[in-house]
């Protein structure tokens, strides 16, 4: 089966050691695609010219494809484009482990299941409030969350069969209703449609993000990503599923907060959905 890696890009100079990470795979794909969301002319220059003087990035097919757009606009246009029987997204500040290709596949390949995930690991220089508190949402992801339920592997680190992208392919009704958890919102109509999603806990990517600066930041971001969550459980019909999930809890003062905003962005996202379907019939 043909192997088709696709990065979603915007001006990123962590690509870079990006491909270095998959050109280090033991089982090398078929095609890089770098899905770009409009980058400027001279970083695209920079960013060839640094794949051909690389002996190891120099060794992958890479195809530049310009599809500007936010991350989700430029994924949907970039389904037109795959043609591999397996895609395959990594995140353009990811690099993965040597064997991750291989064992993010596998389970494809050999029919065990229509799409996979793997962890992404946050790699933190000094701690702080912040990013412990992300560290500890990492663990309960993938420490508890993925084995309740498949539709939490984040996007990042996913493998799919062509034939589910194109049969289903990414909601543009959230790029205009909140522009977020579009990977969530594919993982459920995957899942609802019959295919088969499982999580590979040796498909490992080490994650260079970047964190909110001050605690102001922080509450905006996790506001963001509890709106987007809510719309796409509301869209999905997964609400009641959801509340009666035991979940593991996050031993960290500001998941307080974030239980108290939960409500707070429930009801936002109930009446924003309701709105926005109503001015789109």
């Amino acid at each position: 089966m043909k192997i088709v890696v696709e990065i979603c890009n915007f001006n990123d100079q962590k690509i870079k050691q990006a491909l270095k990470g998959i050109s280090r795979q033991d089982l090398l794909p078929n095609r890089v695609m770098i899905a770009d969301g409009g980058s400027t002319t001279s970083y695209i220059e920079g960013i060839k010219a640094f794949q051909h003087s690389d002996p190891e990035v120099r060794k992958l097919n890479v195809e530049w494809i310009s599809l500007p757009g936010t991350p989700l606009e430029t994924r949907e246009k970039s389904i037109d484009y795959l043609d591999e029987d397996i895609t395959v997204f990594l995140d353009s500040d990811e690099v993965p482990e040597p064997d991750w290709l291989k064992n993010l596949t596998s389970p494809i390949i050999n029919g065990i299941a229509d799409f996979t995930g793997g962890p992404m690991i946050s790699k933190v220089t000094g701690s702080n409030y912040i990013t412990d508190y992300y560290l500890e949402i990492e663990n309960r992801i993938y420490g508890s969350d993925v084995k309740v339920d498949v539709t939490y592997i984040p996007l990042g680190n996913t493998a799919w069969k062509k034939e589910i992208l194109k049969k289903l392919r990414f909601d543009m009704k959230l790029a205009k209703s909140c522009g977020e958890a579009e990977d969530y919102d594919l993982e459920m109509r995957a899942v609802d449609s019959g295919y088969k999603g499982k999580f590979v806990p040796s498909a490992s990517v080490s994650h260079y993000q970047s964190f909110p600066k001050t605690f102001a930041g922080l509450v905006s971001r996790r506001y963001q990503y509890l709106l987007g969550a809510s719309i796409v459980m509301i869209k999905n019909g997964r609400l009641g599923k959801r509340v009666m999930e035991k979940r593991q809890k996050i031993d960290h003062p500001f998941a307080v907060l974030e239980n108290l905003l939960k409500p707070i962005a429930l009801l936002h996202g109930y009446f924003k959905w309701r709105l926005f379907n109503k001015i789109n019939r």
